[in-house]
């Protein structure tokens, strides 16, 4: 009680005042909110560099024990920014700009304390802690940067030449391959692993790698440049990369060099030597949590983004695959339909036309009521063909609602386009699109390769067109003949609803790179070996679904085999 008294009419002692008090404050904070966690650490961080005090141990320890303590939540909101790729706009936004505003702050503590020191390096008092601040520094102008990838941006110019600066300043000091760690329970690293990192990952900001795919291949860098070494002397049958500590850039890969003294460099034959034993150790079964590619490396998509990075830092020498067609500008206007269900309406709609003015017996796609009287009958009925006959040009004419878009460029594998912000914020990579160039008047299919956004509102797009020519078709799990007849015909006990898929057919150049015939089809759907039937052109195929060859966010593109083919009976009933 007199402890409590004792208390009374003094002003709470402020966070920052010690070690003591902002630990004490930190354990206030709320434990279920994230975001408001690090908003009111962004505070403190704020009042901190606006406060202007000269630099001492103890002002030191309450800036890093503030970093220290913000890193659980930090971790919190990038698992939960990486984890909701269709999170509304509104909390994309809350999420991305409090964290960068996070590493904006601390960077200007760190960055500020740096500067006072290298103004009177003789009267600091903190000059053991002057490698570990770097460090820090280097990890969070390297963090800045993969937060705009996320947002397929490209870094701050500003941001590369401080980068440079820092590094430079550990050259000078000589402590830049000084092993140290980050944080109490972090790995061992040192200031020139880090900056290495942060190059090599913004070689890969091209816009054709997701986020998710970012964060996953910054898990691996640390066991991957470990080893390399940034050097002074050039050695033009050795070295991959260099960079230019004058330059506002990263990382330029190596061709025409003319030695200078800002120039560095380095090679990545013992990062490919890596890269070549996980892909083989990955085939040949091995975990991926056994070779420290982390339980989040799933096959075969982990084995694929490994085969990516191996392109990307392949070293100078070694044959590159080129880009395989030229690009052409050229402003177009060019229809653009989303999801596997409206583009098989407009492929259907084509192929209908296409089939023109064949009976509905040889249309080269099926439609609901065929479907079913296959399905009941083994054959489509006078009844049905005349009914379809009767609707036949409303039917072509009904198609999926549609965006136009401005294509800028193209080329014989895709189009390039420069599109607006979407109200709903669908385009994502990996996205299923169907395209129609008002040149060429029929619907292809796509998928979005590269995205890369080039203003507040504005985004480019990159789109791999992998079918001129599909065919939309309807399959169906079963093929039961002997099924008895109910009310109207139609017997619902176990009746399956056909699944829309688009057909692929390969071109005869690609079947002999190795590439085959395969379906689309919506990814609940598939399940290597699953036998399926389809009608087309007259005849019932009897397929097995074999490797898939393709994911993305709701389809899935697999090869197959045709174990039986029949003509479609002609009866009447």
């Amino acid at each position: 009680m007199l402890k409590f008294l004792a208390t009374l009419g003094r002003k709470p002692i402020p966070p920052l005042t010690d070690v003591h008090s902002i630990t004490r404050w930190m354990e206030e904070l709320p434990m279920g909110d994230a975001v408001a966690t690090i908003e009111a650490v962004v505070e403190q961080i704020r009042e901190y560099c606006d406060q202007g005090l000269p630099t001492t141990k103890e002002r030191l320890a309450v800036l890093t024990a503030l970093d220290q303590g913000a890193q659980d939540a930090l971790e919190a909101l990038r698992d939960q920014y990486l984890q909701n790729p269709r999170m509304s706009r509104m909390m994309e936004s809350r999420l991305w700009n409090t964290v960068l505003l996070y590493y904006q702050e601390i960077l200007r503590a760190y960055h500020g304390h740096l500067m006072e020191y290298i103004g009177n390096p003789s009267g600091s008092r903190i000059g053991p802690s002057i490698p570990l601040l770097t460090a820090r520094a280097v990890n969070y102008f390297a963090l800045d940067a993969k937060w705009s990838y996320y947002r397929y941006t490209e870094a701050n110019p500003k941001l590369w030449k401080r980068l440079h600066n820092l590094y430079h300043f550990a050259e000078y000091e000589e402590f830049e391959r000084q092993p140290l760690k980050l944080y109490a329970e972090g790995l061992e690293t040192s200031v020139a692993e880090l900056y290495l990192q942060a190059l090599m990952l913004e070689t890969l900001n091209t816009g054709s790698l997701a986020p998710r795919q970012l964060y996953l291949i910054e898990s691996w860098l640390p066991m991957l440049v470990k080893g390399i070494q940034i050097e002074r002397e050039f050695n033009p049958a050795q070295h991959t990369f260099y960079l230019d500590l004058n330059e506002n850039r990263g990382a330029h890969r190596v061709r025409r060099v003319t030695p200078q003294e800002n120039l560095r460099y380095w090679d990545t034959y013992g990062l490919k030597d890596k890269l070549d034993y996980l892909r083989a150790q990955l085939t040949a079964g091995a975990l991926p949590a056994r070779l420290g590619l982390s339980e989040d490396c799933k096959l075969p998509a982990c084995l694929e983004l490994l085969e990516r990075i191996a392109y990307f830092w392949a070293p100078t020498g070694i044959k590159r695959v080129q880009r395989a067609f030229e690009r052409k500008h050229i402003m177009q206007s060019i229809e653009v339909v989303r999801g596997l269900n409206d583009i098989g309406l407009n492929v259907r709609a084509d192929n209908a036309r296409m089939a023109r003015p064949a009976s509905a017996a040889n249309v080269g796609d099926i439609s609901y009521a065929e479907m079913v009287d296959v399905h009941l009958y083994g054959f489509v009925t006078q009844r049905t063909q005349v009914k379809l006959g009767q609707s036949q040009t409303e039917k072509i004419e009904h198609v999926a609602a549609h965006e136009r878009w401005v294509m800028e460029n193209e080329s014989e594998g895709g189009y390039g386009a420069n599109i607006n912000d979407q109200a709903d914020d669908w385009v994502r990579l990996g996205k299923l699109v169907g395209l129609k160039p008002e040149k060429k008047g029929h619907w292809n299919v796509g998928v979005v390769r590269r995205m890369r956004r080039t203003g507040p509102q504005q985004q480019y797009v990159g789109i791999e067109v992998i079918s001129e020519r599909p065919m939309a078709l309807m399959l169906r799990a079963d093929k039961d003949e002997d099924r008895p007849l109910s009310i109207d015909g139609i017997d619902s006990v176990g009746f399956v609803m056909p699944i829309s898929a688009l057909y692929l057919k390969a071109a005869q150049a690609d079947q002999q790179g190795g590439q085959v015939d395969s379906l689309i089809l919506q990814s609940a759907e598939y399940a290597k070996g699953r036998e399926l039937w389809f009608n087309a052109k007259g005849f019932i195929y009897h397929i097995r679904l074999k490797q898939a060859v393709e994911r993305g966010d709701d389809w899935l593109r697999a090869s197959f085999e045709v174990l039986a083919k029949s003509a479609v009976k002609s009866k009447n009933a």
